[in-house]
């Protein structure tokens, strides 16, 4: 790490940190957490629910009642949430009925009308017409209801009591407790909670291998396309060219990732209360979000192996910069490094489920796999380090190495090969070159 190589980091990465581009995108991330949250509590000040009319002919003459009381739910303002009016229509008349209810939706002097048919026990089927059916939160409510009503009208028509029933139903819910065991004993740990929080990583580190592998490419082809590698090899080494680059475009990635990272932590520590503040008020969310352990042994890792991961692709990313001489050639040749990028996270879905099976193990061991797969194995294992991790970061330095050392043969030839295109049997006769 000599002055030259120090320096081509602080320009690769100081005039990158410097554009629009970079801190809009660095920006971009706390802000749309701000826009989706402020925005959930925005829209629902702005656009208050308001009470819906619904028409129910109840052609059994026995649910109305229960239906009502079956749906209390009422607004802010106290007004019942659904306002359900009887009507009383003969079955000779239902269709002339439904087509002045139809025309009622259309003219929004009603929000839609329900017909509960005569056998509905049987046919287990309600009518709902409404002039919109995107309302799936209220179709469910309406299901539940008239669900529960025809299950207790079937318990009934067997001798069985409903209420007894669901009482003997209701105690004998069992909610399962999952508890992690490590070596210090047993610790509580949500399964969801970690997945969540596996999956979330490991896209932020998707995308930055990815975005930030494009453009160390892009930036060897503008170079070589410009004719300014040429005067800049005079004075510095390929290799020492290459690294700087590698390391001062990592630069990028790893600050956006640390204030991901730290964001990250804040939600976790912060987000229940403040989502509470907010009116984001979802028992299931909030009980992700209590259960989620990001600790600073998983932050520590999820850096460790992205600054590998990025290393080892972009390595590649940059030889493929070197080979072409356009970046539409570049798009093409870059796809197979894409390919493996997304094939390793396909694979950590599985493996976050089934973290310490053979073959999570030799996967994670795999060097193009290693970064995505291995961290995903290390964060739902957390606290407990998995097998082979210890491994893996040994394997990965050692293939990383060994690839640099590579691709900086095909990356010292290429980037003075100038008109076409070189093909993979040209590069590895570079690598031959002494």
């Amino acid at each position: 790490m000599n002055k030259k190589v120090l320096a081509v980091i602080s320009r690769e990465f100081l005039t990158r940190a410097k554009t629009k581009g970079f801190i809009i995108g660095t920006l971009i991330f706390p802000l749309i957490l701000v826009l989706i949250f402020g925005g959930i509590f925005l829209f629902s000040m702005l656009f208050k629910p308001a009470s819906r009319t619904y028409y129910v002919v109840d052609q059994t003459g026995k649910i109305y009642d229960e239906f009502v009381q079956m749906l209390p739910d009422t607004l802010k303002n106290g007004q019942l949430k659904y306002q359900l009016v009887q009507q009383d229509v003969q079955a000779d008349s239902l269709e002339n009925a439904m087509t002045k209810y139809q025309k009622l939706v259309m003219n929004n002097k009603i929000d839609g009308y329900l017909v509960i048919p005569e056998n509905i026990v049987e046919s287990r089927e309600v009518r709902y017409s409404a002039k919109s059916v995107s309302d799936f939160d209220q179709q469910r409510d309406f299901s539940r209801a008239l669900s529960r009503i025809v299950a207790n009208i079937r318990l009934e028509n067997i001798g069985l009591s409903p209420d007894v029933i669901r009482q003997e139903m209701a105690q004998g819910n069992v909610r399962l407790v999952s508890r992690q065991v490590t070596e210090k004993g047993e610790i509580e740990k949500s399964g969801v909670s970690s997945f969540v929080l596996t999956y979330f990583l490991t896209y932020i580190m998707l995308l930055m291998i990815m975005i930030y592998g494009a453009t160390l490419m892009r930036s060897v082809i503008e170079e070589k396309s410009q004719r300014i590698t040429e005067t800049i090899i005079s004075s510095i080494k390929p290799i020492e060219l290459m690294m700087g680059k590698i390391l001062g475009i990592c630069g990028l990635g790893l600050v956006q990732l640390i204030l991901m990272g730290a964001i990250i932590l804040a939600i976790v520590h912060f987000g229940e209360s403040l989502f509470v503040k907010m009116g984001v008020n979802i028992p299931e969310l909030l009980q992700v979000i209590r259960q989620i352990d990001f600790s600073p042994a998983v932050f520590i890792f999820m850096i460790l192996f992205f600054l590998m991961g990025f290393v080892f692709f972009s390595s590649l990313f940059a030889a493929v910069g070197a080979m072409v001489t356009s970046e539409d050639e570049g798009q093409q040749m870059q796809m197979p490094l894409v390919f493996l990028v997304l094939i390793s996270y396909f694979i950590m879905f599985s493996v976050a489920k089934n973290p310490e099976t053979p073959m999570a193990l030799w996967t994670s061991l795999i060097p193009f796999f290693t970064p995505l797969v291995m961290f995903t194995r290390i964060a739902v294992s957390d606290p407990i380090l998995p097998s082979g991790a210890i491994i893996s970061i040994f394997t990965m330095l050692l293939s990383t190495v060994l690839l640099i050392w590579l691709v900086a043969k095909i990356y010292r030839v290429g980037i003075l090969m100038y008109g076409k295109k070189a093909s993979f049997k040209e590069a590895v006769k570079w690598i031959r070159y002494r």
